[in-house]
């Protein structure tokens, strides 16, 4: 099941995390220059994942780049309470761990109230079933492939049919809303994904980041999982 579903784009995001932290304004501008089509921010806690990532200060410095879609994972307990931390921050989606969340209807309500659109990101262990009381809600997925937290690690084969039955729940459904992988995606996984039915990859160490061509090259590359 290729994600050729109609009205539905195909992007590649960069996680911003996999980045050179002390040269971020310097990667930004070359990956703007490659062509990504946004910036994945992870915001984790050190309580839900082993990690630390980012603090909302950093979209004062990204304000700058006007012209650039920005969408937010929250890795961190208690999510319903994280989101007013975001006042005047100007970012398209957000999505949060439904691990972490004791209430996550009053959280997507709220989330959208701000006029963000909203995901949830299911971490390797978790199944789709959690989603079925949830679809109507929601505005994309976010499937993560490898376990939440840290880069590097290796690919889950199981993810693939995670997709798969996501994509035809929202079939079923008469649903036409994206998903999202995060966790090893590079140009052999990524082809598989989409096959699948995924059509929005974040792109880190394995993919973008992995010192072996320009982005511009590795961006171009993954992008042929879309033909």
């Amino acid at each position: 099941m290729e994600s050729s579903i109609k009205n539905l784009k195909n992007k590649i995001g960069a996680s911003l995390a996999c980045a050179d932290q002390l040269n971020l304004s310097k990667e930004i501008d070359q990956l703007i220059e490659a062509g990504i089509d946004f910036l994945h921010i992870d915001i984790m806690d050190g309580i839900y994942v082993n990690n630390y990532c980012f603090g909302t200060q950093l979209f004062d410095y990204l304000k700058r780049y006007k012209i650039l879609e920005i969408d937010v994972h929250l890795m961190v307990v208690d999510p319903y309470y994280k989101i007013d931390f975001f006042k005047n921050i100007n970012f398209k989606r957000l999505s949060f761990h439904i691990e972490t969340c004791k209430n996550p209807i009053q959280t997507i309500d709220k989330i959208k109230k701000k006029g963000i659109e909203c995901g949830i990101a299911l971490n390797v262990s978790t199944s789709h079933n959690i989603l079925e009381y949830l679809y109507n809600d929601i505005d994309y997925v976010m499937i993560m492939a490898v376990e939440a937290g840290f880069a590097g690690q290796d690919f889950r084969e199981s993810t693939i049919d995670k997709v798969r039955i996501i994509r035809e729940e929202f079939s079923n459904r008469k649903m036409n809303k994206d998903i999202y992988v995060d966790g090893h995606i590079d140009f052999y996984t990524i082809s598989k994904l989409f096959k699948a039915g995924a059509n929005v990859f974040i792109g880190g160490t394995a993919g973008i980041f992995n010192g072996k061509n320009s982005y511009r090259e590795n961006i171009l590359r993954l992008r042929n999982a879309f033909n």
